[in-house]
């Protein structure tokens, strides 16, 4: 069987949206590719429905009654999540599914994820994923025979509401890569009655400050981390803002930080920031293009010296880019996702005198508020 690269997706993602004036309605990625059709093999389909009658067996009364949601995991290592998942008083049961050597043709790997529900006494198939999970169990330790490159997560897949509509999302946790675990976000669909993938994730995803936070980085000597923040609308997630670091190997390049940010049109604009420049002990100093333009010239006047500050536990650099995440992206600086230090300033304005230079909307965009 050969394993998919889903993580290409995002590079598909980010090369579009990077792009200045970009729609973000239209860099939503085709996730097709991780469903199964229930109607491509019906020989297919009856090994994997047999798999879930024999797992679920034990708990499948003569007469269905609602279940609280409960995890088990199978003999053969298989992870099984059953009740009531959705919150719509159905028995549902999303596990783990062993494909058959004979069937290698039907799905890529070797396990797929399987979602079936009970109805009238009897297991319906409602989706096939064509995803093989990674975890191990808590205590796991890696050996010659079980290596990973970091250690995986202990649950396959979980049940979070990020759209607080009574109605939980599976976060599913695929493969393990030096860097980082990818993630996929699945919906349930109750006109289809199956799951729509929604998002990918070089991390699992997190919901904060009302934002569905998605996380990327290149993958590679961790060059670059980026951020994206999104909300739903209707059964979609839409980004609204989006945060990237990037140290360059290498290269001419020096280290930058990028912000995107939806505007009322429904359209991007790209603002950039060179990493700051330390001009004096206590004076650092950024430049911001907007579109590949001149914006405006950011200075942060510190009272006390770099070193003065670093020795009780601050770090001025990440209060900064806190900072200009804020006013480049138009979202809270607690929703920061990088590092700013031991100790965090309660009010950075009172430390620090910030003068903006350049076009008028700069100076209204980033002068404190």
């Amino acid at each position: 069987m050969t394993s998919f690269r889903p993580f290409l997706y995002l590079i598909i993602l980010m090369s579009f949206g990077m792009q200045a004036g970009v729609c973000c309605a239209e860099t939503q990625p085709d996730y097709d590719f991780l469903v199964i059709p229930l109607d491509k093999s019906a020989e297919f389909t009856a090994s994997l429905l047999r798999q879930v009658e024999k797992v679920m067996a034990p708990f499948t009364p003569p007469k269905e009654k609602l279940a609280a949601v409960s995890s088990f995991v199978t003999d053969e290592g298989c992870y099984v999540l059953h009740g009531d998942l959705f919150g719509n008083a159905q028995r549902f049961v999303l596990l783990e599914l062993n494909v058959e050597s004979s069937f290698e043709k039907m799905a890529t790997q070797e396990k797929v994820v399987g979602l079936a529900k009970l109805n009238a006494g009897r297991w319906e198939l409602c989706a096939l994923l064509n995803v093989a999970p990674v975890w191990r169990p808590k205590g796991w330790k890696e050996s010659e025979n079980d290596y990973l490159p970091i250690t995986p997560t202990e649950r396959p897949f979980e049940l979070e509401d990020s759209s607080d509509d009574g109605v939980p999302e599976v976060i599913l946790a695929a493969e393990v890569n030096k860097y980082y675990q990818q993630y996929f976000m699945f919906r349930w669909d109750a006109k289809t009655k199956s799951l729509m993938c929604v998002a990918d994730s070089m991390a699992k995803p997190v919901l904060k400050g009302g934002y569905v936070i998605l996380y990327s980085n290149s993958g590679r000597r961790a060059i670059w981390e980026e951020w994206r923040f999104c909300q739903w609308e209707k059964d979609r997630l839409i980004e609204r803002a989006s945060w990237h670091e990037e140290v360059p190997y290498n290269g001419p390049e020096e280290p930058f930080m990028l912000a995107r940010r939806m505007n009322a049109d429904g359209t991007e604009v790209e603002l950039k920031a060179k990493d700051g420049e330390w001009v004096s002990d206590t004076e650092s100093v950024y430049q911001i293009t907007r579109q590949e333009k001149p914006f405006a010239r950011v200075t942060f006047k510190w009272s006390r010296t770099l070193d003065a500050v670093t020795a009780v536990g601050y770090y001025p650099p990440g209060e900064e880019s806190a900072c200009l995440f804020e006013k480049l992206t138009g979202l809270s600086r607690k929703l920061y996702p990088a590092n700013i230090g031991e100790k965090s300033l309660k009010d950075l304005e009172k430390s620090v005198k910030i003068l903006i230079e350049g076009e008028p909307a700069a100076v209204q965009m980033l002068s404190p508020r």
